[in-house]
């Protein structure tokens, strides 16, 4: 087993450092027809897609993105939410979200460092025509992750850098390889698959949707206020507690990417300290 921040084992172990709550700037007037983007994104947006480093082609982002479902996808427990709302909302607050945390992390996952997942992730994401959100959320859940969890069986078998489950792949998934333990590779093509069916699921069912069941598989996915652990760390609201914290970490890494586009190389990991399920 992988020891991770990953929302399946407590990270603590090897916490260099909490990042502390601090008040956000507001944002300033939209001005946009989007309400749901700030400016500090649309700035992110144009210094991310006319800059070659991070990207080979502008024309990779000339697609339109498929749009949040507007009604409640079958079996989904809660109305959908597209990254690009859910990720510029989150906020720190303690008393609903689990601990964040900020450190060096200079452990491999997978093979790999920190730094080439947060790159690869991001760079296969946006080629792939996802909004920074989206990307950056993909990121969030490689930070949290960590490495693949060999642990489980049948329907909730993980597979590839965001521990998605077999369940999940196999229903939304629409980039499948004919065999799954493709996507535990580091390649760029194993990356772009699972980067691929993320979007996929994503999409077809909101981000938040998403998350629940990318946190308590098919039973939070159907009822994401359904309590599905006996560990009393585990808050009430955990597959929205788990929405709120990830959002947040794939706020925090998208404004230090904003300041510094560095650190999407470096090792730093923005994530929490969710407990077992």
């Amino acid at each position: 087993m992988i020891s991770s921040a990953s929302s399946r084992s407590n990270p603590s172990s090897f916490l260099a450092s909490l990042l502390k709550p601090s008040a956000r700037t507001q944002p300033a007037p939209q001005t946009r027809t989007q309400p749901s983007e700030g400016a500090s994104a649309a700035a992110l947006r144009n210094k991310m897609f006319y800059t070659d480093s991070f990207e080979s082609s502008p024309s990779a982002r000339t697609q339109s993105l498929p749009p949040t479902p507007t009604t409640r996808p079958e079996g989904a427990g809660s109305d959908p939410l597209g990254a690009d709302a859910l990720v510029p909302a989150s906020s720190h607050d303690a008393s609903k979200d689990y601990p964040a945390l900020s450190y060096a992390d200079d452990k491999q996952y997978n093979g790999q460092p920190l730094g080439f997942w947060k790159k690869n992730v991001w760079d296969s994401a946006i080629k792939s025509g996802a909004a920074p959100e989206e990307a950056a959320l993909l990121v969030a859940q490689v930070m949290q992750e960590g490495g693949t969890d060999f642990n489980k069986s049948g329907d909730a078998t993980n597979y590839g850098p965001f521990n998605l489950n077999k369940d999940l792949l196999q229903t939304y998934g629409k980039h499948l390889p004919d065999d799954l333990q493709k996507l535990n590779g580091s390649s760029p093509e194993a990356i772009d698959l699972n980067v691929r069916n993320a979007l996929d699921a994503m999409r077809a069912v909101g981000a938040n949707n998403y998350l629940h069941h990318v946190r308590g598989g098919r039973t939070n996915f159907e009822h994401p206020g359904q309590r599905i652990s006996d560990n009393p760390n585990v808050k009430g609201d955990d597959a929205f507690a788990f929405e709120r914290s990830l959002t947040n970490n794939a706020r925090l890494f998208l404004e230090a990417f904003q300041s510094n586009p560095s650190s999407l190389t470096d090792n730093q990991r923005f994530a929490s300290d969710i407990p077992n399920i």
